[in-house]
């Protein structure tokens, strides 16, 4: 099971989508506004997150990076009504997982969620010991966290 959060200020359509990704059994939360999404992003924790592009006071594009820094490195798929090559070429480039154009239907959102998911579980089950996680740490990760090939209890 996921923990996934859906940033979108349309707020029937991410109803929508969190019935179909919790049909799926991973467990959702919703934001509607950028600084909602990314005090949520922080506080929480989130395997995968579903960014619009268009919100109302922000650009998904602009909040891309900022959210794949935040503690949980979240992978991040975007979706929008306005979708164009270059802003799909930007979000990769940027970071992004995948980039879906709306209207969202569970076909096209199933295998990116899954397979995001499989990638962060592989990314968690290669491992060397560590102090910190009871000898369970993730080479170049700690807690989702990009630290090199080190770990914070390394600098202790």
């Amino acid at each position: 099971m996921g923990k996934v959060l859906i940033i979108d200020d349309n707020r029937s359509g991410s109803e929508m989508l969190q019935d179909m990704i919790n049909s799926m059994g991973h467990e959702v939360t919703c934001a509607f506004t950028a600084e909602d999404g990314l005090t949520a992003a922080i506080k929480q924790g989130f395997d995968v997150i579903f960014l619009d592009v268009q919100l109302p006071d922000g650009n998904g594009l602009t909040l891309l990076p900022v959210i794949r820094a935040t503690p949980s490195a979240p992978e991040v798929i975007i979706i929008t009504g306005y979708g164009s090559p270059d802003g799909a070429e930007l979000a990769i480039k940027n970071g992004a997982w995948d980039f879906i154009e709306k209207p969202l239907v569970r076909n096209m959102i199933e295998l990116p969620l899954v397979r995001a998911l499989q990638y962060r579980e592989q990314k968690r089950r290669k491992g060397f010991p560590c102090p910190e996680e009871g000898g369970n740490c993730r080479k170049q990760y700690h807690n989702g966290i990009m630290h090199g090939t080190h770990c914070p209890s390394d600098f202790q």
